[in-house]
């Protein structure tokens, strides 16, 4: 499987994800299968960083993207312009992550650096908090060893189904099934900033379809 259909599948149960929490809700199906998506990111973050010719403009682009949906975030996640800590949506925790798969690559004293991103990521109530952050680790620790980096994605997910009382979190195991398959080819990928933009738009296409919804 390829980078361009890991990315896809990403992009398809978030949508599923974010129709079942705003449109759907009566249905949890749409969560379950959009349980899938977040992992998949995580583990396409640690492959980012991998093959980046200019991480510092990698990390930019997340960074700019991530200020541009927040407000798209908060409209569809709380239905007003602003509510929540101004780094909530996934994309400042993706950031996070590629902070500390930085301080993992240095080694030694720095990685109290990326122990402190998962700290940060907990404690200031980033998106999926260390759990995110953890499993982007273990992606890029086990990037030679596919599975060993599944099972990373398996005991992260559990014990943060346990510690958060979440059982609905644990379909994200299933998303180790597509990134065993990975087969390190890039494959026909999107537009290079499709996936970006995605994000904050459909946050506000489907925010404006539940607001119609409400009215009509």
């Amino acid at each position: 499987m390829t980078s361009a259909a890991l990315q896809c599948i990403a992009i398809v149960t978030m949508l599923i994800d974010h129709m079942g929490y705003r449109l759907f809700p009566q249905y949890e199906i749409f969560r379950i299968i959009g349980r899938i998506s977040f992992p998949i990111f995580a583990f396409m973050l640690a492959q980012g960083f991998i093959h980046s010719s200019n991480r510092k403009k990698y990390a930019l682009r997340l960074a700019v993207f991530a200020v541009v949906s927040e407000i798209p975030y908060q409209l569809f996640s709380q239905g007003v312009l602003w509510r929540k800590y101004p780094w909530s949506n996934i994309l400042f925790a993706l950031l996070l992550a590629l902070a500390a798969l930085w301080c993992v690559e240095k080694g030694k004293l720095w990685l109290l650096g990326a122990a402190g991103m998962v700290l940060i990521a907990e404690t200031l109530d980033f998106m999926y908090g260390g759990y995110g952050v953890l499993i982007a680790i273990g992606f890029y620790v086990f990037r030679k060893k596919p599975w060993a980096g599944a099972v990373c994605l398996v005991a992260c997910t559990v014990l943060y189904c346990w510690y958060h009382h979440n059982p609905l979190q644990f379909y994200a195991v299933l998303a180790a099934i597509p990134i065993c398959l990975y087969n390190g080819k890039k494959g026909a990928r999107l537009p290079k900033y499709f996936g970006y933009a995605f994000y904050p738009v459909h946050l506000l296409v489907i925010y404006g379809l539940d607001y119609l919804m409400a009215i009509i």
